[in-house]
């Protein structure tokens, strides 16, 4: 039987829909279809998206609360049927403000998980993995963090695991009395071992995500590089990562950042009578929202890693300048404009009489001298050198000094300098908020818009702009972000961050350091540039360790 025309046509349009249809349904199903991986405690349900396989929240030790408050973290129990993945843990307790943008949707003790982004195959050869410690001045942040997304990394063949660990007067609290709870009589530090079991869990875990258990590389930024320069130094932590990445700081720049085991029992004893707590056991009772609040009152910074004699034996520096740390290949480096001006001047009006004031008030005894190095007569050289000292001191000379000592153990060691202009915030992220909250972001944009900030750099080496969009990114932008990345990729694969790029475009040659030339650098722009460090520079950095150490 013949089919009409017209009706031959209304059949096709019909299969047409229908297949139009099942290309839609099966694109949707694809993108929130379920994985499932089986890990050494039981069978995890993750999602795939964009083709990326995520699995979020991820249990890597039991939960620090109520009698395992300030110990050591224990591994995590073994579960039955399956443990769903599919959303970001709670964020670890802390008091954060509006510079600070989470996924997570709460906040509590129980934080010790972490995330994994992989798009291994079944029968692809393992990938490389790479282990990124979050910042914020170890009282801030989590692995939920949109800079820290692991699907651009992911899809560059690298599996990319995020990781919350214990903050603030949660993770760093020591008092001899939680020393005698251990045979190695040691307290504080807990969120660094927190990180010592989250790296202990991938090894022994990453496999079932398809990746490398010999290929680990640690990384992260600004306290989060402090800690990769920790693990570095820590008896605990060698042969576990295979190399390390460090951006924009280390432990090893002053002692001001780590504390002796003395100093910090005696702040734990102070603490503890702030709480009016008679024991241990009665502070471990206290509600984690009003250990916050006391904690918060004086300066929440207080709590800082220590020389406990367990993890950590000796000051990282020591153990830098002895040549005993882990001899892994190591990316570092900083930003060009670390500190804004109005951060070291405190909101002032910057000029010449109160850069002097400043540096009177900051520096004592040592003031004169440090300011032959950062001579100021006019309002715009007072502008520049606010924001060099404030830089130099806190973030350049100690990310300096762990290159220096690194290179000088013959370890391969690759230095940047990140000089990329921010181009600021979007006007509608500027106007989203109350009037106050406008106020404050107007502020913060004059500040970083046309600077290398601190931080300003995760985006663009993790390939997230794109994520962030709450920034006016520029095409350049995204070209620095493929370079930056493509050297990240690369070093996390080899050790080495030379290679082809994203972009098929040749990257600039970066020269290792050598332990006779360890001034030579890439700054990384539009355009990338190999440069040496001038003997200017170098000056104030041997200034600020005379000054650190009394040398």
């Amino acid at each position: 039987m013949k089919i009409p025309r017209k009706k031959k046509f209304i059949l096709k349009f019909r299969v047409a829909l229908q297949t139009l249809f099942l290309l839609s349904s099966f694109s949707l199903f694809a993108q929130s279809a379920r994985v499932q991986v089986s890990v050494n405690e039981g069978l995890l349900e993750g999602r795939m998206k964009d083709g990326v396989y995520i699995f979020k929240g991820i249990p890597y030790a039991k939960p620090p609360v109520g009698n395992l408050r300030w110990r050591a973290p224990e591994p995590v129990a073994k579960w039955s049927g399956v443990r769903k993945a599919i959303d970001f843990s709670a964020r670890p307790v802390q008091k954060s403000g509006i510079l600070y943008e989470f996924r997570s949707e709460e906040m509590s003790e129980d934080c010790l998980y972490l995330n994994v982004w992989s798009t291994a195959k079944a029968n692809d050869q393992p990938q490389p993995v790479y282990i990124f410690i979050h910042g914020g001045s170890f009282i801030h942040g989590d692995g939920s963090q949109p800079a820290y997304d692991g699907a651009s990394m992911a899809k560059q063949g690298i599996i990319y695991v995020s990781i919350n660990y214990r903050l603030g007067v949660f993770g760093f609290l020591a008092h001899p009395d939680l020393g005698k709870e251990n045979k190695w009589g040691a307290s504080g530090n807990y969120g660094l071992l927190d990180q010592v079991a989250a790296i202990k869990w991938v090894r022994d875990n990453i496999a079932a995500f398809g990746g490398d258990p010999d290929r680990i590389i640690i990384g992260g930024e600004s306290v989060g590089a402090q800690s990769v320069s920790a693990h570095m130094a820590s008896p605990l932590s060698k042969g576990f990562f295979a190399a390390a990445i460090a951006q924009s700081s280390s432990l090893l720049d002053s002692r001001r950042l780590i504390k002796s085991k003395k100093a910090s029992e005696k702040m734990g004893i102070d603490f503890a009578a702030l709480t009016k707590s008679t024991s241990i056991a009665a502070m471990r009772q206290i509600d984690e929202k009003r250990l916050l609040k006391i904690a918060s009152k004086g300066d929440p910074r207080r709590f800082k890693p220590t020389v406990d004699g367990y993890f950590l034996n000796q000051f990282p520096i020591d153990v830098f300048q002895a040549g005993n740390q882990a001899k892994v290949p190591l990316l570092v480096g900083w930003n060009a404009d670390e500190v804004p001006a109005l951060a070291f001047y405190r909101l002032r009006r910057i000029n010449p009489e109160n850069f002097r004031e400043r540096v009177n008030k900051i520096y004592g005894e040592d003031a004169e001298e440090l300011l032959k190095y950062y001579p100021v007569k006019t309002k715009a050289e007072a502008k520049i050198a606010g924001s060099k000292l404030g830089s130099d001191w806190l973030i350049n000379y100690g990310t300096w000094q762990l290159a220096e000592l690194h290179a000088k153990s013959e370890a391969p060691v690759y230095r940047y300098l990140f000089d990329q202009p921010h181009p600021g915030l979007t006007s509608k992220t500027i106007n989203d908020g109350n009037f106050f909250q406008v106020i404050l972001k107007k502020l913060i944009n004059k500040a970083i818009t046309g600077s290398a900030f601190h931080a300003a750099e995760i985006e663009y080496a993790l390939g997230n702009l794109e994520v962030q969009g709450n920034y006016a990114w520029k095409p350049g932008d995204y070209l620095v972000s493929k370079q930056m990345q493509s050297y990240f990729v690369n070093f996390i694969r080899t050790g080495n961050p030379n290679g082809e790029s994203q972009n098929q475009n040749n990257l600039v040659n970066w020269p290792q350091l050598r332990s006779t030339q360890t001034n030579r650098f890439l700054r990384i722009g539009l355009p990338s540039k190999v440069e040496t460090e001038a003997d200017t520079t170098k000056n104030r950095y041997l200034l600020l360790q005379k000054i650190s150490f009394g040398e």
